[in-house]
């Protein structure tokens, strides 16, 4: 089992340009080359870039190959960057953080198994169960009613460093994992320089989540008052091209720099463009505002391309109205006035960062996820009670239990009787129902889940919740072929939140099976406004041109659901039949 005191030496920055590392891009290229050479399998097939040069901001994916693929369920990484060996090298360490991770992740010999019981049975020095707590921002269950939600659960632990303390301290891997996903991982060229990344990194989706959900009034930052060069010359660049910036200090009360970055180009949108709203996180406030702005770039297809991007941190935005709140503020501020815990040593801005998240209650907890083959610095950072945009909301440990009860336990029969020991704990809660559902559905009988998400729905369940219910019996309606039936209850779901692909597929698909393709284009069209990365909903809105008889716009959207995903052979086959046809 893998075990290591994480501390952090004295590491100068010696390249300063665009961002602050430890060594320059054109090493960290080098360095990356030579050591996948080492590994057992290829992970990286080629190295692109992908901007077509109208804003002179270059962009980079790193393809992976198919070893790599296979492990972290992604295709490609981006890279952003003032310079192309910046964006180049992003790309690149961007794939090395995703496959030290989840080739950690993978390894069962990485991890303890059982529940807290059992663990401090062992005598290994355990979290505190008053952070599961506060993971999830849980204020009053009591520590007992934790303890007995997650009795019997065979938890993953992993040994971490609690670098606010210095202490070593058995974490519960597959609790953090459940509530923050792969939020978390970072790799850099040094321990250091990971270190610090993965701090940022949540700090930037913890008041990017605050400001969302709450739509907090914050500062606009004066873009005059920048005065980094690299920082005015990428502004200069967006306002060559009538690009709209919008840059906001998101630094609430961290004490850790983060500026925000929302990007119009009212001439091309929204035929050609996005409204592009991101963040970013660093000590220092000018290279905080770089790195959102590159990543505008990064995320924006240059404005003019028609690309869509995958909303993370921050909520892709509709219209600008959606984002007033951030847009037409009174409050105004300059780069100077914000937290700077710049340093020349990163050891010294690690503990400045770590010191500003104690004064706040915060502590932080690593755990070493390098890849003994790669050997590229990795770390896996855990901060509890950091708020994550995708995560729930809702402020009740038990839900997060009852989430990781199903998916830890494959046995349905053990499943169900720790489900009915959590709801003698938890009378009436609605997730109870759900989850039993849910159970039904893994299980292959839709017909039985259904009464069990009709329950929870008479049990007043979080308004945050209501798609994922009704999306799950939409589901169940669709897959007993009650079609007309599932398009009322999905559409109840798209009333609660319309921003739900999985939701806009399945209307899609009900009003395919109905013939109504017109319809069905119009969700297939939303889903992948969502899910630009969908290659499945791009085949569907092919295979419903197809059938209107729209032949170009079939060949058209049958090639992007192949280049995305080139498994489809449905898609292959429509694709060469409509192509054989127009030479014929």
């Amino acid at each position: 089992m893998k075990r290591r005191l994480i501390t952090f030496s004295d590491c100068f920055k010696t390249f300063t340009r665009d961002q602050d590392k430890a060594v320059s891009p054109e090493d960290t290229l080098e360095r990356f080359y030579a050591q996948i050479e080492k590994l057992d399998i290829n992970i990286l097939s080629e190295v692109n870039r992908i901007d077509n040069g109208r804003l002179d901001i270059p962009v980079y994916f790193s393809v992976c190959a198919e070893g790599a693929s296979e492990l972290t369920g992604t295709k490609k990484q981006m890279g952003k960057g003032a310079s192309p060996s910046q964006a180049k090298a992003s790309a690149c360490m961007e794939l090395a953080e995703r496959f030290s991770f989840f080739a950690y992740k993978s390894n069962p010999g990485n991890f303890l198994t059982g529940d807290y019981q059992h663990m401090r049975k062992a005598g290994y020095p355990v979290m505190d169960m008053e952070l599961l707590l506060a993971s999830v921002h849980d204020t009053k269950t009591p520590v007992a009613t934790l303890e007995k939600l997650l009795e019997d659960l065979p938890m993953q632990w992993a040994w971490a460093t609690n670098v606010t303390t210095g202490e070593e301290t058995l974490v519960p891997f597959s609790w953090f994992y459940a509530i923050n996903e792969f939020n978390g991982p970072s790799a850099g060229n040094t321990y250091e320089e990971a270190a610090l990344q993965g701090l940022c990194e949540i700090v930037e989706r913890h008041v990017c989540s605050l400001v969302s959900h709450q739509k907090i009034e914050t500062p606009l930052i004066d873009p005059g008052s920048v005065k980094d060069p690299v920082a005015v010359e990428l502004l200069e660049k967006f306002a060559r091209n009538n690009i709209e910036m919008y840059l906001s200090d998101f630094s609430l009360d961290t004490g850790i720099c983060t500026v925000a970055a929302l990007a119009i180009d009212r001439s091309t949108f929204p035929g050609k463009s996005e409204i592009v709203y991101t963040a970013g996180t660093t000590p220092h406030p000018e290279k905080a505002l770089i790195r959102a702005v590159t990543e505008v770039a990064q995320l924006a297809g240059d404005f003019n391309s028609g690309s869509n991007y995958v909303a993370s941190g921050l909520p892709k935005p509709l219209s600008m109205e959606e984002v007033s709140y951030i847009t037409d503020t009174s409050k105004c501020t300059a780069i100077h006035k914000m937290a700077d815990l710049s340093d020349n040593n990163i050891r010294v801005e690690i503990e400045n960062c770590i010191n500003a998240l104690q004064a706040r209650d915060m502590q932080a907890f690593m755990i070493d996820v390098t890849h003994e083959q790669l050997d590229i610095p990795a770390l896996y950072t855990i901060i509890p009670g950091a708020h994550f945009r995708e995560r729930s909301m809702v402020q009740d440990v038990g839900l997060f239990s009852a989430k990781l009860l199903v998916e830890l336990v494959d046995d349905n029969s053990l499943l169900e009787k720790k489900l009915q020991q959590m709801e003698d704990l938890l009378p009436s809660a609605y997730y109870l129902e759900f989850y039993r559902g849910k159970n039904f559905v893994n299980m292959g009988f839709p017909e039985s889940a259904i009464a069990h998400f009709d329950r929870s729905l008479t049990l007043q369940p979080e308004p945050e919740d209501l798609p994922y219910i009704y999306s799950y019996k939409g589901h169940c309606l669709k897959e007993m072929g009650l079609f007309e039936e599932a398009i009322t209850v999905l559409s109840q779901g798209i009333a609660e939140d319309d921003e739900r692909p999985d939701m806009h597929n399945m209307l899609g698909v009900c009003y395919f099976k109905q013939q109504d393709f017109e319809k069905a284009i119009f969700h297939f069209k939303r889903a992948v406004d969502l899910n630009p990365a969908s290659g499945i909903d791009y085949a569907n809105l092919g295979v419903n041109y197809s059938r209107l008889g729209k032949k170009d716009e079939a060949i058209h959207y049958f090639t992007i659901s192949l280049t995305l995903d080139p498994s489809l052979e449905f898609a292959r086959n429509e694709l060469g039949t409509l192509l054989a046809e127009k030479k014929g």
